[in-house]
Parts: structure tokens; C-alpha cells; sequence
């Protein structure tokens, strides 16, 4: 299932009760990056903090936004 934009902003930014897991797949949509780079991370213990949930690899959206946070590069002009 493809998170469509709205809904991702809505996972996102905590709506609801709970907030639904993100899959590599949709990690890597998201980010703009191959799969294989998420697993990559999830290999070398980097990018978010990732759920095993069976045989599954899961993200939190709300991770995901403090990992992508803490990524920003402070640039002096």
C-alpha cells in the first residue's frame, strides 16, 4: 500500500490515536532513496531507528522526522 502525500503529512505529524508504520519501501519513497540504501542503514545500524515487527522492518513517522531533523547541515554564509 502507497502512502499518498496527504496521508504521509497526516502519519506524520501525529494525527489520530496512533500513528501507522512505515514500511522500508515506503522509507526509501519518502527519502527519496534506493531500498537497498535503507537496508543498508538498517545493516550498518544508521538512518532511523527501525521496528522488527516479524520479519519486517518498520519505521515510526514521528522518528523518522527527529532522524531527518537531526540530519540538517548548518551552513555558515
Amino acid at each position: 500500500m502507497r502512502r499518498t502525500p496527504a496521508r504521509a503529512e497526516e502519519a506524520a505529524s501525529g494525527a489520530g490515536d496512533r500513528c501507522p508504520l512505515m514500511s522500508a519501501e515506503e522509507l526509501a519513497d519518502f527519502l527519496g532513496v534506493p531500498l537497498n540504501t535503507v537496508y543498508i542503514w538498517n545493516h550498518r545500524h544508521q538512518g532511523p531507528r527501525v521496528h522488527k515487527v516479524g520479519r519486517y522492518l518498520r519505521y515510526r513517522w514521528p522518528e523518522v522526522e527527529a532522524w531527518l531533523e537531526s540530519q540538517a547541515v548548518n551552513r555558515a554564509t
